[in-house]
């Protein structure tokens, strides 16, 4: 997610980037409903997960327990990220936000140790697993530059790598929505989640520098 238009000197949002903050959060809940709530199926015997989950779902039984865990904090930080952005940069009930920050920072760790756990011992190959390894580096690396700026009263980092945390926080819905339409197209499955174990999180990241950086450049008058 990408703020576009805050005012100038006010940190206000505007119009595009309240949409996109409501766009994020209402895919954020459709993504719990049809792509999360499914892996439930993992916490019961292994022939009801068979029956319910499809074959590559299927796949992480063995290891359920770190998906689990990955689910489970990605699901936290997905959820109450849309919520962050839109107290965040309005600047309203910041007490709230403040609380919600280290449950947001909370969900992240716990989705963090699932993904490292699950990148070190993948069978969707190398890489797949180093995608995944290195989203997770990206979600603590953006995630803790977050909070650092915001010790030190550095508000516009804050904002910004507040941002860029929940861009990789976004990942989990990119990724599902990219593999969908790669295996759509006729990719096969092993080559579908290789290359949207890098692009869910790579290059949403790097569009969204360019934006915040852009902005910046256009905002200086020459």
């Amino acid at each position: 997610m990408i703020s576009v238009d805050n005012n100038a000197g006010t940190g206000a949002p505007g119009i595009g980037s309240k949409a996109l903050i409501t766009l994020a959060a209402i895919a954020a809940i459709v993504f719990v409903i049809v792509a999360a709530f499914p892996y439930r199926a993992m916490l019961g015997p292994e022939d009801v997960a068979k029956r319910t989950l499809q074959d590559f779902q299927f796949t992480y039984y063995p290891r359920r327990g770190w998906l689990l865990t990955h689910i489970l904090g990605g699901l936290i930080a997905l959820l109450t990220g849309p919520v962050q952005l839109w107290l965040g940069l309005h600047n309203v009930k910041m007490d709230v936000h403040r609380k919600l920050g280290f449950v947001y920072i909370a969900g992240i760790a716990i989705g963090s140790v699932g993904a490292i756990g699950l990148a070190l011992q993948t069978q969707g190959g190398l890489i797949f697993g180093s995608g995944l390894f290195f989203l997770a580096m990206a979600w603590i690396a953006t995630t803790s530059l977050a909070f650092m700026a915001i010790k030190k009263n550095l508000i516009d980092q804050h904002k910004e790598w507040t941002i860029r945390s929940y861009v990789v926080t976004f990942a989990f819905v990119t990724f599902r929505i990219g593999q969908v339409a790669l295996t759509g197209r006729g990719v096969d499955l092993q080559t579908a989640i290789g290359v949207m174990a890098w692009a869910c999180w790579a290059i949403p990241l790097l569009l969204t520098e360019a934006v915040i950086q852009g902005r910046k450049i256009a905002s200086v008058r020459s």
